[in-house]
C-alpha cells in the first residue's frame, strides 16, 4: 500500500465525485489540521480512501489518537465503566418451578386424551381400510389390462418401423451409389481439363515473358521506449530486476522508460495510457495503482500478486 500522503497527487476534485468526501476534509487531512478533522468522521472517511485508492493511514491514525488523548477528546473510557447486576437468584427458582408445572399439566392433558379418544381412532381407521380395499383391487386390476394392450401396440409398432428402416436403407444405398458415379465423372473432367489449360500455358509462355518477382517484406517498426501518457501529476516508482535497485519520481507530463533492461513499474492511482513496443495504446482508468512488468523489450500489465512475486514478497 501507499503512504497516505500520495494524495496530495491526486485530484481532489475526482475523489470528491468518486467518495463523496468534502473537499474541507480532504485541505484539512492534507495539512493535518486536527482541530477541524475533529468535526468529521474521522475513521469512516479514512477508511474509505484506504479502499478505494490503497493508501496507508497507520502513521497518520497514530499521531491523530494523540492529539485526541493530549486536548481529552476521547470520551469513551470503558475501563472506568462498572455495571452493577441485582441478585434476582429467588425471583429466578420461583420462575423455572412454575414454568415446569406449567408443562408438566399440559403432557398429563395430552396423555388422557389419547387414552379416552384411542379405541374411537382405532375403529374409524378399520372401516376406512375395509372400504378402500375392493377400489384397490379394481385399479390394480385396470392397471394390468392396461399394460398388456400397451405391449401389443409397441410390438406391432416396432414391426412396422423395422419394415420402413429396411425400405429407407435401400433405397439409400441406391441414391448414393448413383452419386458416387456422378462424383467420379465430374472429378475426372476437371482434370481433364486442368492438363489442357495447363499445355496451352506452357506453349504460349517464352523466357522473355518470365520477370523476377520483387520481394516487398514489411519491416515492422519495434518502439525501444514504452510511452506513458498522464493527464495528471503522477508517483512512479520503478525497480530494476538484476540487482533490484528502487528509483521514485513525480511526473506531471507525457514520459518515456526504456525496454531494454528488466523492470517493474509502480504508478498511481490516477488515470494513464500505455503504448507498447508494437506502437499498441492501452488505457487505464483512474483508481487502483497500476503495475507494469518491461522484461526482453516488451511491457505488459500484472496483477499484486505477480508483483509482490517478482519483488520478494513486497508490495513496493
Amino acid at each position: 500500500m501507499l503512504n497516505w500522503k500520495k494524495i496530495e497527487d491526486l485530484n481532489l476534485k475526482e475523489v470528491v465525485d468518486k467518495t463523496q468526501i468534502e473537499l474541507d476534509f480532504l485541505n484539512a487531512l492534507i495539512k493535518k489540521d486536527f482541530s477541524t478533522l475533529h468535526r468529521f468522521n474521522v475513521k469512516g472517511f479514512i477508511k474509505i480512501l484506504s479502499r478505494e485508492y490503497d493508501l496507508d493511514f497507520t502513521d497518520f491514525n497514530e499521531e491523530y489518537e494523540a492529539y485526541l488523548n493530549e486536548n481529552n477528546l476521547n470520551t469513551i473510557k470503558n475501563n472506568n465503566i462498572k455495571i452493577a447486576t441485582p441478585k434476582l437468584d429467588a425471583y429466578h427458582q420461583k420462575s423455572t418451578n412454575f414454568g415446569v408445572l406449567i408443562v408438566l399439566c399440559i403432557v398429563a392433558i395430552i396423555l388422557a386424551l389419547g387414552i379416552y379418544y384411542f379405541d374411537a381412532i382405532k375403529v374409524f381407521f378399520k372401516n376406512e381400510q375395509n372400504n378402500s380395499s375392493p377400489a384397490v383391487v379394481d385399479i390394480i386390476g385396470q392397471a394390468q389390462n392396461n399394460l398388456k394392450s400397451l405391449e401389443s401396440n409397441v410390438v406391432v409398432i416396432d414391426n412396422k418401423a423395422k419394415e420402413k428402416s429396411d425400405e429407407n436403407t435401400s433405397s439409400e444405398i441406391v441414391s448414393n451409389e448413383q452419386d458416387i458415379q456422378e462424383q467420379e465423372q465430374n472429378i475426372t473432367q476437371n482434370i481433364t481439363q486442368e492438363t489442357d489449360e495447363n499445355t496451352t500455358i506452357e506453349n504460349n509462355t517464352t523466357v522473355e515473358d518470365v520477370k523476377p518477382e520483387e520481394q516487398n517484406t514489411p519491416i515492422e517498426s519495434v518502439n525501444k521506449n514504452a510511452y506513458f501518457k498522464i493527464s495528471t501529476k503522477t508517483w512512479i516508482g520503478v525497480i530494476e530486476l538484476q540487482k533490484y535497485k528502487k528509483t521514485s519520481f513525480v511526473k506531471s507530463q507525457d514520459f518515456t522508460l526504456p525496454l531494454d533492461t528488466d523492470q517493474l513499474i509502480l504508478t498511481g492511482p490516477s488515470a494513464l495510457s500505455v503504448i507498447d513496443e508494437n506502437n499498441k495504446e492501452h488505457q487505464f482508468p483512474i483508481g487502483n495503482p497500476k503495475r507494469f512488468l518491461i522484461k526482453d523489450g516488451k511491457i505488459k500489465s500484472i496483477s499484486l500478486s505477480e508483483f509482490m512475486k517478482l519483488n520478494k514478497g513486497r508490495e513496493w
